[in-house]
């Protein structure tokens, strides 16, 4: 039989097993690679505009080193003397020393001379009214992104320092392939630790022994799903064993009344039975025949009840007219075993199907009579309990043994088979009795004490 659990088990081989375990490695590994990915970017990016600080904030400071000693020289010779040494053609930073007016007296890049009024520059105007300005633009002058800072002289002069934004531009260029080789090193990290962590995920399912739940050690979260498993295989089990234990029963139970039919009818035709036996033949074909009619009638009614989950179209139901009809109808049983019946009932209103509940009536009482004693006694009482509606049937019979009484509602299932054959029947009386009561969502209590008698209780909702 089809095992559910350990086709799950074998991940490798196994579609849905795997496409969970690749689902988990999916999602932990995009989870943790991206969550990587994003913190080196931001890392990158951090690093990239703090270092754009850093060479603001040193430039600032550079400039204003350089513009307290510029206050020290009172002579301009000297000023220009000093700036040339000290922005030289291999610094980074470019200087301009700026007259009051605006005009250019000196630039580290390009010739003053060339160099038009700078008063109007948004730096040194903030220079000017404040004493120190600056701003980022694009330098027509060199053509490029260039960061600017100026700060004004004690005499008003002014001198503006700057850098290009090349130099964090470089600094970012060379923190990218920084950056993607730490992502690479992550991601790569990132396969191996999520490979390990799913396949330690995924080894307590794959290490399941589904017949042995609580001994298994699993995740408290599937605990309910292979406990359900569990359920249906041992579910699916009993109905494959009752299926065959069926299979088997019919085949029996049909074969015995279509063989004495067979061998009855041909000693008929070859002429073997005797005149006055062809009567007394013909009686007991009958007689097979109807049993044969019943048992087909039986299996139809079961499959029927298989297939029905409720009550389609229910109606309001005398249980005690129901009852008082099929003591009627069995009166001539009744007095063959000259049985005594005591029946005590009130209206008693259910709903359901009449038909299906007279079926469930009639094979109960009819078992009470035909397991009875001769001149035995059957007690029924229909009425209200705390349970709701109760037909109850309580007969002197041959009993049940206490490990039978579990398996009286199986199908063909008979306590004595030695006394079955006497007092004939289907044997799926009781399976009747149990598919209606199902119908019908009614209980079933069965109390029973070999050679003493039997209780049988159908309870059934009040309405």
């Amino acid at each position: 039989m089809f095992n559910m659990a350990d086709a799950f088990a074998q991940g490798s081989k196994n579609k849905k097993s795997g496409s969970i375990k690749n689902t988990i490695f999916k999602s932990v590994f995009l989870c943790v690679a991206i969550s990587a990915a994003a913190a080196v970017f931001a890392m990158v990016i951090i690093v990239f505009v703090l270092f754009g600080s850093r060479v603001s904030s040193d430039l600032n400071t550079d400039t204003r080193h350089a513009a307290s000693y510029m206050n020290m020289l009172n002579d301009g010779g000297y000023r220009l003397e000093f700036l040339h040494s000290m922005y030289g053609s291999d610094n980074d930073e470019r200087v301009t020393y700026i007259a009051a007016d605006g005009t250019v007296l000196y630039d580290s890049d390009v010739s003053a001379k060339n160099l038009e009024n700078h008063l109007a520059r948004p730096e040194v105007q903030d220079a000017v009214e404040s004493g120190e300005g600056e701003s980022h633009r694009s330098s027509e002058t060199v053509g490029e992104q260039i960061y600017y800072y100026a700060v004004k002289l004690e005499d008003g002069s002014i001198l503006r320092c700057s850098k290009p934004s090349t130099v964090m531009l470089e600094t970012f260029l060379i923190l990218i392939p920084a950056g993607i080789l730490l992502m690479a090193l992550i991601v790569a990290v990132t396969g191996g630790v999520t490979r390990h962590i799913t396949a330690r995920i995924m080894r307590p399912i794959y290490d399941i022994d589904i017949n042995n739940i609580e001994g298994s050690t699993i995740y408290d979260e599937l605990l309910p799903f292979f406990k359900r498993i569990e359920e249906e295989n041992k579910e699916k089990e009993k109905t494959e064993t009752i299926r065959r234990e069926f299979s088997a029963n019919v085949s029996h139970e049909l074969k015995t009344p279509l063989t004495s039919i067979s061998g009855y009818a041909q000693m008929i035709t070859n002429g073997m039975a005797k005149p006055e036996d062809v009567n007394m033949f013909g009686l007991k074909i009958e007689r097979e025949a109807e049993r044969l009619i019943l048992l087909i009638n039986d299996i139809i009614r079961l499959s029927n009840l298989d297939e029905t989950s409720g009550v389609a179209q229910p109606e309001n139901i005398d249980l005690n007219e129901v009852v008082t009809d099929t003591l009627s109808h069995l009166e001539p049983q009744i007095a063959k075993r000259d049985i005594q019946v005591y029946y005590s009932g009130d209206e008693s209103v259910i709903s359901g199907t009449r038909t299906l509940i007279g079926e469930l009536a009639y094979n109960i009482i009819d078992n009470a009579i035909k397991y009875n004693k001769q001149g035995g006694r059957i007690d029924i009482y229909v009425g209200r309990s705390p349970g709701g509606i109760d037909l109850s049937v309580s007969d002197t019979g041959i009993g049940i043994a206490e490990e039978d009484i579990d398996r009286i509602f199986e199908r063909f299932y008979r306590v004595d088979k030695s006394h079955s054959k006497t007092v004939g029947g289907t044997g799926l009386g009781l399976s009747i009795v149990k598919h209606v009561a199902m119908v019908h969502g009614a209980d079933i209590n069965v109390k029973s004490k070999l050679g003493e008698g039997t209780t049988i209780t159908v309870t059934f909702k009040q309405m």
